[in-house]
Formats: C-alpha cells, sequence, structure tokens
C-alpha cells in the first residue's frame, strides 16, 4: 500500500480558487509530469457551484472520493432541517460578524485560560474544499469525543452533506456543534480570538486580534478568505473585545498560564505604524512578561514551530539530530533562554532530513511534533507516514508521555495536513468552559 504522503506528497491546502492568478501558476509551474495529477484534488467546480439539492450534494462527495456509498439523500435533507442558519447564530450571540468597529481598550485583568484548563470544546474548520484532509480531520473529531467539536461549515446542502458523511463514519452528531456560514481558510489558531477570564469579576471575555494573515502578500491575494476570518468570532459565552493590533498566532506561543508570552518579532513589524504598540500589546495579551525571540532560519511565515508550553512551568522544545545546523543553533539558543528562565524543558523530536521545498518554491519543515492539540487530560499527537520517520513518532509519543503523564495520548497521521506547514494545533482553538471561569 502506498503512504498518503507520497500519493499527495504535492499537494498544498491552499484556497487557490480566491487568488491572483501568479502564485497558481507557480504552482503550476512546480508540478512536473504526473505530478500534476494531485490538481484532480482540487474540486473547483464546487466551489463556484455548490450543491442545491441532497442529490448533487451526493454527487459532490461521490466526485472528491471520500466515500459517498453510505449517504443516503434523505439523510442529507434530515440533517438540513436541524441546522441552524448563519442568521440564526448570530441573533443568539453565538457568533459576532464584524469588521473593525475596534474597541480602545482590553478587558482590564484579562488573563488567557491556558490549554490544560477545563476547555468545553475545540472549535475546528471543516477543509470542505480539501478533499485529502477529510479523514485527518474525521480522526481529530474522533479523538476530540470527550468534549464538543464546534464545527465550522459550509451553510445549506454542502454543510448537511459534511455532517451526514461524519456520521456515516462513525461520528456522533450529538457531540457536534454545526456552525454553519460563510467558509475562510483552515487554520483557526492563526485569526481565532484569545479567550479568558477578567480577573477581577470572574467574567468571560476574548480578545479579538486583527489577522495578520502571513504577510501583506497573503492579505492581498487570498483577501476573501481574510476578510471571512477577520470578521467571524465565536462569541457565546464571552464579552469580545477587539483590537486594530494585528497577530497571526502562529507568531506567538500561547501563554504559560502566569502571563508570559514568547512570540516572534514578526508582530513589532506587522504593527510599526501603532504608537507605544509594546505596553498596548501587553496590555491586550494580559501579559505580565513578553519574549522576543528570532524568526526560525528558513521560516518565511515567522511561526513558532518546535516550542510548546503544555503545563505550567513545563514546556516541550525541538531537538533536531545534527549538530550545528541553523534550525539546531536556533532552538538551542531558545532551549537555553527557558532553562534561564526556570522552566523545566523537555526535549521533542525535531527531524530535519524531512523538510522539502513543494512546488511554487515554498519551504516547509513537514514534521512538528510540537504541534499537539491539549485539552482535559487527552493530548492528541502529531504522527507522520514518512519512511524512516517511524522511530521519531515513537519517541514523541514518549516524550509526551514523560511531560504529561495523568494524559491520555492519542496519535494521528497529520502528514498531508502538515504539507502547508500546519498542522493539528493550528486547524483548531480550544475553546474554554465558561462555567469554570466563574468566580465562587
Amino acid at each position: 500500500m502506498s503512504r498518503k504522503s507520497e500519493k499527495f506528497g504535492n499537494y498544498i491546502a491552499t484556497p487557490f480558487w480566491d487568488m491572483r492568478y501568479e502564485r497558481w501558476k507557480r504552482y503550476l509551474d512546480g508540478l512536473k509530469g504526473n505530478q500534476r495529477n494531485i490538481l484532480s484534488s482540487y474540486p473547483f467546480r464546487w466551489v463556484y457551484t455548490p450543491p442545491h439539492d441532497a442529490a448533487s450534494a451526493v454527487e459532490f462527495l461521490r466526485d472528491i472520493e471520500v466515500g459517498a456509498e453510505m449517504v443516503a439523500p434523505q439523510k442529507i435533507e434530515e440533517i438540513l432541517a436541524r441546522m441552524p442558519t448563519f442568521e440564526d447564530l448570530i441573533a443568539q450571540g453565538s457568533v459576532q460578524w464584524k469588521d473593525g468597529e475596534f474597541d480602545k481598550v482590553p478587558s482590564y485583568g484579562f488573563r488567557q485560560i491556558p490549554e490544560w484548563e477545563p476547555m468545553a470544546g475545540v472549535l475546528i474548520h471543516w477543509p470542505v474544499f480539501y478533499p485529502p484532509l477529510w479523514d485527518s480531520y474525521r480522526q481529530a473529531i474522533a479523538a476530540c469525543d470527550h468534549v464538543t467539536t464546534f464545527l465550522r461549515i459550509p451553510e445549506g446542502h454542502l454543510g448537511a452533506a459534511v455532517l451526514a458523511w461524519l456520521e456515516c463514519n462513525g461520528i456522533d452528531l450529538g457531540k457536534v456543534r454545526s456552525i454553519p456560514g460563510p467558509i475562510g481558510d483552515l487554520w483557526g489558531k492563526d485569526f481565532a480570538p484569545l479567550y479568558g477570564v477578567n480577573t477581577y469579576t470572574g467574567e468571560a471575555v476574548a480578545h479579538e486580534f486583527s489577522f495578520a494573515a502571513y504577510g501583506e502578500q497573503y492579505r492581498s491575494d487570498f483577501k476573501a478568505n481574510v476578510d471571512v476570518d477577520s470578521k467571524f468570532t465565536w462569541a457565546e459565552g464571552f464579552k469580545i473585545y477587539r483590537t486594530e493590533i494585528m497577530i497571526d498566532g502562529g507568531y506567538v506561543q500561547t501563554t504559560d498560564g502566569d502571563g508570559t508570552y514568547i512570540m516572534t518579532r514578526r508582530i513589532l513589524w506587522d504593527n510599526e505604524s501603532i504608537p507605544n504598540l509594546v505596553p498596548k500589546l501587553e496590555s491586550w495579551l494580559g501579559a505580565n512578561r513578553m519574549i522576543f525571540i528570532d524568526e526560525q532560519p528558513e521560516d518565511e511565515l515567522g511561526h513558532i514551530n518546535h516550542l510548546r508550553f503544555v503545563a505550567p512551568g513545563k514546556v516541550l522544545v525541538g531537538k533536531p539530530d545534527k549538530k550545528g545546523t541553523p534550525i539546531y543553533n536556533y532552538l538551542s539558543k531558545v532551549r537555553d533562554l527557558l532553562n534561564s528562565l526556570k522552566y523545566d524543558v523537555v526535549d521533542i523530536p525535531c527531524p530535519e532530513q524531512f523538510s522539502r521545498t513543494m512546488p511554487g518554491g515554498e519551504f516547509v519543515n513537514p514534521v512538528m511534533y510540537a504541534n499537539c492539540l491539549l485539552m482535559n487530560k487527552r493530548v492528541i499527537v502529531p504522527s507522520y507516514d514518512y519512511a524512516g520517520i517511524e522511530k521519531y513518532n515513537e519517541e514523541a509519543l514518549e516524550a509526551y508521555r514523560r511531560a504529561l503523564p495523568d494524559y491520555q495520548t492519542i496519535p494521528i497521521d497529520v502528514s498531508i495536513m502538515t504539507l502547508v506547514g500546519g498542522g493539528l494545533y493550528c486547524g483548531s482553538k480550544e475553546i474554554p468552559d465558561v462555567s469554570a471561569t466563574k468566580k465562587d
């Protein structure tokens, strides 16, 4: 049996239908010979003419080859009748849909709730137009069956077809909260708000930053998608405060639970026009200490990929095999910094030999073991099916077991998801349990 990483090795989960021509052309030019077979994985037809009834929804599932045999048109119609509309969600206050309207000041006493504290569920953006990712995301939802999955899907028959497919593939829809509406990008961590609590009142609050969207060029090329992601906020139970300060969530290693944030200097460059940026950023993050680090070598996005807080005072840091390389030196410097700050540092594999250049010239390191989803005593660990990586998968699992001995560890193959440079952590956002934020 061929590996998924070989079959889809040239696939990139990028919204090529919403872009200027040049980026798509670069991608096409990078595909050689039979590599162009991967183009059948981009269902452009359905982007422009989505299903209009149950029969065409089944045709969509059949066309994208995810397995439509078990999905009956009647099931799609039944699910559609139960789905809320986007307008319903807005009217209920579950969703905010706003453009701009920034607040001058944040919620005073803001504390972001770290991932190891009680969570109600996880917000996931279903990869509706990325068929190679469907099974990975299904596995992620199955692994989160101890909480609610807040699932962003398209409206109408297309969204109902996704839910019907999930149910036919073993997902209990009683544990899924559907959020039909406009669909943007996949990487919820990058544009979701920081959910937290006002430590003086116990009120559940969220700070919504403007979406930096990986830089000015991306914001221009994929403007329609970026606009959707900038307007959408899951707000149920939280009072939302908005700021013009731009953040891409990948720039920030979220809080250690005690007010410390580590972030790359890209945040400073993105917001250089904002006066008094650092104290404003400190207020909006609710930070007691902000640590700015260099961007990772050869990472065009300026993201933090191999560093992760997983418990109070405890952090995972990637450790490459080969000494003296740029990434080895970079992570050694980060490790020395964290040791000097008295964190308990746990090494996790960072095998450089699996880095690659994608069609179009994008460099990615598709092995990012720190890109886990951690929630309510369960940690979903990224795993990869590349030839020769088996020992690293085991070492990563063992690192998590050492770091989090009272957690259940569940490995999930993210080989295709991560080829665009993301992963399970990037493609989700934990939603805190509002009841746990209330003061006695």
